[in-house]
């Protein structure tokens, strides 16, 4: 008989988050349901770490985060367990590769999240309003987009980014660059792959493209997490739907797919759980506590 489960690993874009964007009362009480039978419960998200944490805390969850793709990983309690972050020239290089193709970006940092000053955010959101007329997708991220730039404000905006990253030695975790033009995408996926030396690509989405140094991938970062908590990685489930969270399926002893996932992460998942808005992590949760799965 295989191994009990032990500590639960989930994203959540797109996985225990809803369409809604936020954790469903029916998800939040599989979860409950699990530690009350001794499974521990974390996230893995490419979101920062305060973006992640305000989520949780809002649906009453408070756990570990794995936060920008891997690239921090957080105790229960914030304390810091790692933190891979890219070198000053590594962000120089990949700040030089997407701005010469002029499309929207953001760099995460230890606080918080920035993009540079200038016409690319204006451009973006005039695009967006247009795609948005045809397609459902576009006119989600223009009302996200909305929200975060011209509402909440919770990107900041800098002039002079050269020298910004200068002053941000050791705190830059991650870039992530949106485009729906899928063949820019690839085209900046490649150059940034074949320019910097030591970093890794992935995507959260076919929109995206994000870029941490070596080691910064939800893979290791769970190791990590499951040393510090005492469970061996057998006994670790995770739960995710897109590119970024392969390297946790590859290590996990259980890893599990939304139905709403990319076709690569179903393809190695040892199950497929319900999409994300039919609360395919509380259903996932259920056959692993049966132990159907």
């Amino acid at each position: 008989m295989a191994n009990p489960i032990k500590l639960l690993v989930s994203d959540m874009d797109g996985t225990v988050l809803s369409g809604k964007q936020r954790i469903e009362p029916e998800t939040i009480q599989a979860i409950e349901a699990a530690r009350e039978q001794g499974v521990e419960f974390a996230i893995a998200t490419g979101r920062n770490y305060l973006n992640a944490k305000e989520l949780t805390d809002a649906a009453g969850i408070h756990c570990p985060i794995i936060a920008s793709n891997g690239a921090r990983v957080m105790t229960v309690d914030g304390e810091e367990l790692s933190a891979t972050t890219l070198t000053t020239e590594q962000a120089q290089q990949i700040y030089g590769i997407i701005s010469q193709y002029e499309v929207f970006f953001e760099m995460f940092c230890d606080r918080g999240l920035v993009t540079a000053q200038g016409a690319t955010i204006d451009a973006a959101y005039d695009s967006l309003k247009e795609l948005s007329e045809e397609s459902d997708r576009a006119k989600q991220v223009l009302d996200f987009f909305h929200d975060r730039y011209y509402v909440h404000e919770d990107v900041k905006m800098i002039d002079g980014f050269r020298s910004y990253i200068r002053n941000q030695a050791g705190q830059v975790f991650k870039f992530i660059s949106f485009s729906f033009d899928q063949e820019l995408m690839k085209k900046i996926w490649q150059e940034i792959e074949q320019k910097v030396d030591g970093v890794y690509v992935t995507s959260s989405g076919h929109d995206n493209i994000e870029v941490m140094a070596v080691g910064a991938d939800k893979g290791t970062a769970v190791k990590i997490l499951a040393d510090h908590l005492g469970v061996p990685i057998e006994q670790v489930a995770v739960i995710g739907d897109n590119l970024n969270d392969l390297p946790m399926f590859k290590v996990a002893g259980k890893a599990i797919a939304m139905g709403n996932g990319h076709d690569e992460a179903k393809a190695i998942a040892h199950h497929v759980t319900k999409s994300n808005d039919e609360h395919g992590v509380g259903y996932a949760i259920q056959q692993l506590a049966s132990r159907a799965w």
